[in-house]
């Protein structure tokens, strides 16, 4: 069950965060990525694809977008770079 969730993007973040984060990063796959971020999460962040798989642009076919593995402010994270902007998913913190 995926279990990270949306918390910024690159516009929201500093760069020194994200300069780490991409420096240290490992490209993925689309079912890697999906194992750990939730699709209906994704389609929140992305309604503009078709997410019904029969017409149109779907995200896991854009050649505009990739995915990422990485850790961001030392927290694991997986992200999505949709057009050189990175969208960033990690786990919850527990407290």
């Amino acid at each position: 069950m995926p279990s990270y969730h949306f918390v910024t993007n690159c516009i929201h973040s500093t760069a020194e965060a994200i300069h780490q984060m991409t420096d240290d990063a490992r490209e993925i796959t689309w079912r890697t990525f999906t194992r750990h971020v939730s699709v209906d999460e994704l389609k929140a962040l992305f309604p503009f694809y078709d997410w019904s798989g029969r017409h149109g642009l779907h995200l896991s076919r854009d050649w505009s977008v990739s995915y990422w593995k990485s850790t961001y402010q030392g927290r694991p994270c997986y992200y999505v770079d949709h057009s050189r902007i990175e969208y960033i998913f990690c786990q919850e913190e527990v407290v």
